[in-house]
């Protein structure tokens, strides 16, 4: 089994630096087509490369005025030709105000699994980031989320993912961007209530041009208690987070 997680920062080919914010920064209010397009075959070429079971991410565009309404998305998945089963891509807002503001409209979170698998949308109820996609397959389940800034949210809404991590029989892993700008000790209550375990604990993935902490996470919990997975993080200048990979 090979996961891959990646906060794909909107496309936007920003590594993190000032200069690349500077240069960039007309993109965070219209955004070329043929930019966007690049930056996600640059996405499709290095998860191909990798072939992995399930590819989840953050920050994709489904489509609003400022990226001229293309749907990072779905030309991701055409570009992905390994069969994919299923695939969603959704607003990280909820049925709430934000969803349509001019600077949240279409900001989605997403997974493509290349195995028969469902996928399940929960929106928690803390913060405006409120999505939590869980991805089913035979014996393994997925929770991907992409975590508030404000780490009073954060804890708020940990609380809300032990409860989903422990209704979940059979192997279990959670991944997202967490945005533990406090460090791993915010994670401590998540590992006492569930029984999660952290990969690869304090390997940098932000911001990509001089990776300095880690804020993108995978944890797992196993049946067999002997199996420990690999965590690798990849380098890639397409985003301001370096992708990361979980496989056992």
């Amino acid at each position: 089994m090979k996961i891959i997680f990646w906060n794909l920062g909107y496309a936007r080919r920003i590594d993190g630096s000032t200069f690349s914010y500077l240069k960039n920064l007309k993109r965070l209010v219209s955004h070329s087509r043929v930019s966007q397009k690049q930056v996600i075959e640059e996405v499709a070429q290095l998860v191909a490369g990798l072939d992995p079971d399930v590819f989840a991410f953050a920050e994709i565009l489904t489509g609003s005025k400022r990226n001229k309404y293309f749907n990072q998305h779905k030309y991701l998945r055409s570009l992905l030709s390994k069969e994919h089963h299923v695939t969603s891509a959704v607003t990280k807002y909820g049925n709430t105000i934000f969803s349509s503001l001019p600077f949240h409209k279409g900001n989605s979170n997403g997974a493509i699994s290349f195995l028969p698998a469902t996928i399940t949308n929960h929106y928690l109820q803390h913060s405006r980031k409120k999505l939590v996609q869980e991805i089913r397959l035979d014996n393994l389940t997925i929770f991907v989320g992409h975590l508030p800034l404000v780490s009073s949210d954060r804890e708020k809404q940990f609380k809300e993912i032990a409860t989903l991590v422990n209704r979940t029989q059979g192997d279990v892993v959670l991944c997202g961007d967490f945005n533990i700008l406090n460090g791993f000790d915010e994670l401590s209550f998540l590992k006492k209530e569930t029984g999660l375990k952290v990969a690869g604990e304090n390997i940098p993935t932000f911001p990509s041009y001089r990776p300095k902490i880690q804020i993108d996470v995978f944890m797992y919990r196993f049946t067999d208690p002997s199996q420990v997975p690999k965590f690798s993080v990849l380098n890639s200048k397409a985003s301001d987070h370096l992708p990361i990979v979980l496989e056992w």
